[in-house]
């Protein structure tokens, strides 16, 4: 067996695991930790009429804005809501629109614009630059992105296929939606021709995902990266290049190739692969699977959680049970919040946010934990008694269907959410606070248009992607980020806080890191696997273990000093380098062809039946059949046949036999020993005699019998003994 990384730990998943003639991928994320390198884009922004028109309800109910050759002065109210949305959208008419790069422009090099001159009129000039994929670069000297200087499309790291064989590849298990970002690149631009299986949360979450994905650092929806990039060139060039993100019409086309699976589903391939999903108890549909091979059975332990109280499906480790090998990633680094420590502090900072009159930004996708911390902030907020000031608001291009889709997924979750289906009421908070409490939550696709109309401050907005980078948070962020009121939350464990924040350091805006992570730990690791079964190998991911290296393993580096034993092997693995594994079975399971068992006639030897079988050898799609031989394979098994001998010795016939040969004064024993008569075993006997001048014995057991004696007379009694036993 042998494992290898695609991408950097710490990145989301993407392993190949090849057993025997088997090639499987575990999972195919995409890494962004390249993103923080890139300029910040203006999400989408409005045009020119839908900002007339805001220009203008916003004069008539909150003040005069007079533009002139200097620019817009305003004069509004503090406690007007429209304030702060008129100054977001005078700042960004004033910038200046950038040209965008070529398609197929990926060179480092930038192109300089003129920055944006202080007559621009902040009523009429144009925002087209900011739907057509311009990138503002680095933040100016307010801490506001702008859009003055560079154009580069967004680029990203594929896993490292250019060492594999893609069209070799049998089958993809995905186990979240958080780990198949990568899925259109090899479904659409390579020879990937193998299966793919996820659950059907995972498909459907992981489609919203991708749409997001798109919608933030994609160029345009209609451009196909097809026109630039060869599929050949994409295979070859994988571990080096940086590419753009795919479009839409790759989405539809990669969704239709998943087939959906359900928990503890077998799935049979290939005669000897079976697959096996198994809920992780991190998000709704995560799974764990259990891969089985022949005789070999390797359970792969992906983002998963034994945190309770939480919406998914508990974790299930009853996968382990049988568990020859664990391939565990995605696990939670030393460091990180616990949920439940971290979800206190979450609910104490927006509470005190709110409570100061501020707003809450949380930058973080529509799905997994988000659900759960709502219900907490919800209960801590009504504690507090500040429901009545509060509106919470999800924006994301896909808001909408997240929201709605997880409240129907009740089989999916844990059994007391299940439960409320049958109430009937929605499983999920959110889901009430949509339907019966109007205007306490509300979804938008982005900060545009019934956004600003419906916003009522203080507000907490979920949504956005949390390397700031491009989507509504660097609007919000632009709207906001200059009031100390105000706070940006972070609770994605993903992500590097720092670095998402370095174009926005001059911004006023309160900031806090409470990265929520309901991963496993190491520790929790090895609490699950102590109850079961002890698999013969661990591979855990490099950060888990000592730096200290020997024979290409590490010990385990966890509270509780866990190390490789006679019984258990554990071993790390990194990008790039291949971990090998021996398998631990002697035998396998082999098919006889129809031809051949037609001519297998068995002989009975008292109860039981034997037949002698030969036969040829054929393995393929992993799967061994035994053939009648050929003329010349007769031939060769003609050289290995040899006569088999069963049954059990009778000592009289012996006897006569060993007298037939000339042997006299023969000397039997029967030992007494207290061992048989406690086994109820038959006693062994012991024939001693002389032949030809040469000591000999015969021992006689009850499933073996022994021969000692000079190799002058051993082809003497060799007709004797043969003579005792039946042969087929």
């Amino acid at each position: 067996m042998r494992l290898t990384s695609l991408l950097p730990d710490g990145e989301p998943n993407c392993l190949v695991l090849k057993v025997r003639q088997m090639l499987i991928m575990l999972d195919c994320g995409l890494g962004q930790e390249q993103l923080y390198a890139m300029p910040v884009r203006e999400g989408g922004l409005i045009d020119d009429h839908h900002l007339k028109e805001n220009n203008s309800s916003t004069t008539g109910s909150a003040g005069d804005i007079t533009t002139g050759g200097t620019g817009s002065k305003r004069k509004l109210e503090e406690t007007d809501i429209r304030q702060d949305w008129a100054s977001f959208l005078k700042a960004s008419s004033m910038q200046f629109p950038s040209k965008k790069h070529a398609r197929g422009s990926h060179s480092n090099s930038q192109t300089t614009q003129p920055a944006s001159s202080s007559t621009t009129t902040g009523a009429t000039s144009s925002l087209s630059g900011s739907t057509d994929g311009t990138i503002p670069a680095a933040a100016n000297t307010t801490g506001i992105p702008s859009k003055s200087a560079s154009t580069r499309e967004y680029m990203f790291k594929l896993p490292d296929f250019s060492g594999v064989d893609l069209k070799a590849i049998d089958v993809v298990v995905v186990s979240n939606y958080n780990h198949l970002l990568a899925l259109p690149y090899l479904t659409e631009y390579t020879d990937f021709q193998g299966r793919i299986f996820a659950t059907e949360p995972t498909i459907e979450f992981g489609r919203q995902l991708m749409i997001e994905f798109v919608t933030f650092f994609g160029t345009s929806v209609t451009s196909s990266p097809h026109e630039i990039i060869d599929r050949k060139e994409l295979v070859a060039r994988a571990g080096a290049g940086l590419y753009p993100a795919y479009t839409h019409a790759d989405i539809k086309a990669c969704i239709d190739k998943i087939q959906p699976v359900r928990f503890r589903e077998h799935i049979s391939l290939f005669g000897s692969l079976k697959l096996t999903a198994h809920s992780a108890g991190y998000c709704l549909g995560s799974s764990n699977w259990l891969i089985q091979i022949g005789t070999e059975n390797i359970a792969y332990v992906s983002s998963s959680s034994t945190q309770q109280n939480l919406h998914p499906d508990l974790f299930d480790g009853t996968l382990l049970e049988n568990a020859s090998t664990v391939v565990a990633t995605d696990l939670c680094p030393r460091g990180s919040f616990t949920y439940d420590n971290g979800v206190n502090q979450v609910c104490q900072t927006i509470a005190a946010t709110i409570a100061r009159k501020g707003n809450v930004l949380v930058p973080c996708t529509i799905s997994g934990f988000l659900f759960d911390l709502l219900e907490d902030v919800h209960l801590h907020l009504g504690r507090m008694g500040l429901l009545t000031q509060v509106q919470y608001s999800f924006v994301s291009p896909v808001a909408d269907t997240a929201l709605q889709y997880s409240n129907i997924l009740a089989e999916w979750m844990a059994p007391r959410k299940q439960e409320m289906v049958y109430i009937p009421e929605a499983p999920l908070l959110h889901g009430i606070l949509l339907e019966k409490e109007k205007g306490i939550a509300k979804h938008y696709k982005s900060v545009h248009g019934a956004f600003s109309s419906d916003l009522k401050l203080p507000c907490i907005v979920f949504g956005g992607h949390p390397s700031l980078r491009s989507g509504p948070m660097v609007n919000l962020l632009h709207m906001w980020g200059n009031k100390s009121s105000n706070t940006i939350l972070f609770i994605e464990p993903r992500m590097d806080v720092v670095s998402s924040m370095e174009p926005y350091e001059n911004l006023a805006i309160t900031q806090h890191a409470v990265q929520l992570d309901i991963r496993l730990s190491i520790d929790q690791l090895v609490d699950v696997m102590n109850k079961y079964r002890h698999p013969r190998h661990v591979l855990v991911p490099v950060s888990a273990t000592n730096s200290r290296e020997s024979d290409g393993t590490s010990e385990l580096a966890d509270t509780k000093r866990t190390t490789s034993t006679s019984s258990t092997r554990w071993s790390s693995y990194k990008v790039g380098e291949s971990v090998q594994l021996g398998m631990g079975s002697l035998y396998e399971s082999v098919l006889l062809s129809e031809e051949l068992a037609k001519g297998i006639l068995p002989q009975a030897f008292g109860n039981v039946s034997f037949a002698p079988i030969a036969g040829s050898l054929s393995i393929y799609n992993n799967q061994m059949q035994l053939k009648p031989a050929s003329v010349q394979g007769r031939q060769l098994l003609s050289l290995y046949t040899q006569r088999l001998l069963l049954g059990v010795m009778n000592l009289p016939n012996l006897l006569a036999g060993l007298t037939a040969i000339g042997v006299v004064n023969m000397e039997v024993t029967e030992s007494e020993g207290t061992e048989e008569k406690e086994t109820g075993e038959v006693p062994e006997i012991k024939v001693g005699f002389e032949l030809h001048g040469q000591a000999a014995t015969i021992i006689l057991r009850e499933k073996e019998t022994i021969l000692k004696c000079d190799e002058t007379v051993r082809s003497l009694l060799r007709e004797p003994i043969l003579k005792c036993f039946q042969c087929f």
